[in-house]
């Protein structure tokens, strides 16, 4: 038998397949710049948007401000300005009483970050929410010492339980009291029967600590503020620079204060008072001794201290409040490293067309208010007192 050798052919070595070293090295590299421009489109992308929202943010918060502020100094005045209410309340003793419908303190230091220029006021609004009458109504029986002794007026349906009054003799003695019990009086003081049915009701009455009762019949008036009596305080918190409200009713014990809007740089405000009797503000003053509105004071000192003479009459001249408001985004944008040295911008309040010093009391910004890199809006507004102008004598 026949055996035949097959010799096979050795087989060449397969070619190996795949990238090398450097093929892998570029690959990441391209990796790597695609991810540094996406980075860089989302960084940008970021930058809009928070910027976008921090406008929209301070234009909120700027709005807001101004519409509480507006809706408030609308209101001033309301019940205590009404009929003779200025002329028998302007002398009061107790200050927080007087017929103040808004009252400006100008450049409070403890409201005023360190280092600004340009400081802060405080804005106190007052008025009543009486319903049934809002006229002064006459005392027809002296009242004594003892604070259990009631107060009886001629105004079956003006009072009723738990309203805030001010008991005045109209020369400076002024009570707050809280109404606890309304009784008819009897025909000693009803010249027409039935007994209590000419309109004389005694008031019973808790009264604000230390305040005096001894007030003449007839002359004597009794002024009712409603079930809220409102006096607020708008100021700036200046270590988180927001706006906060504080009630301080005179009748509550302690003041409460409660945030209003956050990132609320500065808040100015001014007098519109009319200086020749013909109810529209002609000059505008700041809260000072400037004496910029026909020589009159307008400052805090004035309308909280000792009463003039004329007490009644500056209270009736202011006729409008106009107010300005700095606010600020949240966040900070980013900043420019070829700017690096820029501290702020400037700007003006209450400006006018002239742009010049002729307008009336503006006032200039420097970096001092307008710094760092925040989005910064100023809101303005004039508010006419239309309980002052409507109550004109």
């Amino acid at each position: 038998m026949s055996h035949y050798l097959t010799l096979q052919r050795p087989q060449a070595a397969s070619r190996q397949r795949g990238a090398s070293i450097v093929e892998t090295m570029v690959g990441i590299l391209i990796g790597l710049i695609v991810v540094a421009v996406i980075y860089n489109t989302l960084i940008v992308a970021e930058g809009f948007r928070r910027s976008t929202l921090g406008v929209s943010d301070a234009q909120v918060t700027g709005q807001l401000t101004q519409f509480v502020l507006g809706r408030e100094l609308a209101n001033a005045g309301n019940g205590v300005m009404s009929g003779e209410g200025v002329d028998v309340l302007a002398n009061c003793t107790d200050a927080t009483l007087r017929p103040m419908p808004a009252l400006i303190e100008n450049n409070v230091a403890a409201d005023t970050p360190t280092g600004a220029t340009v400081q802060n006021d405080r804005l106190t609004v007052f008025y009543s929410t009486a319903q049934r009458i809002v006229h002064p109504v006459r005392v027809e029986d002296p009242v004594q010492a003892a604070a259990t002794d009631p107060i009886t007026v001629a105004s079956p349906n003006g009072f009723r339980i738990n309203d805030w009054f001010i008991a005045t003799d109209r020369v400076g003695s002024c009570t707050l009291g809280l109404v606890t019990a309304i009784t008819q009086k009897g025909p000693t003081y009803d010249p027409y029967p039935p007994a209590g049915a000419g309109g004389f009701v005694a008031l019973a009455f808790t009264k604000k600590a230390g305040a005096t009762l001894a007030y003449p019949t007839g002359s004597s008036r009794v002024l009712n503020l409603g079930q809220n009596m409102t006096r607020t305080t708008y100021s700036i918190n200046k270590a988180k620079l927001q706006l906060d409200t504080t009630d301080d009713n005179p009748g509550l014990a302690a003041a409460v204060t409660a945030p209003l809007a956050q990132n609320v740089v500065l808040l100015k405000a001014q007098y519109g008072v009319d200086t020749d009797n013909d109810q529209i503000a002609d000059c505008w003053t700041p809260a000072d001794a400037s004496n910029t509105c026909g020589a009159v004071d307008f400052s805090k000192a004035v309308f909280t201290g000792a009463a003039p003479a004329d007490m009644a009459a500056r209270i009736r001249a202011i006729k409008a409040i106009r107010v300005a408001v700095v606010v600020r985004s949240e966040d900070q944008a980013k900043a420019d490293a070829a700017n690096a040295t820029l501290v702020g911008q400037s700007a003006w309040l209450f400006n006018c067309a002239a742009n010049d010093a002729t307008c009336q009391s503006r006032i200039q910004l420097d970096n001092t208010v307008l710094r760092d890199y925040f989005r910064y809006r100023i809101y303005e507004a004039t508010i006419p007192l239309r309980n002052s102008i409507w109550n004109a004598p």
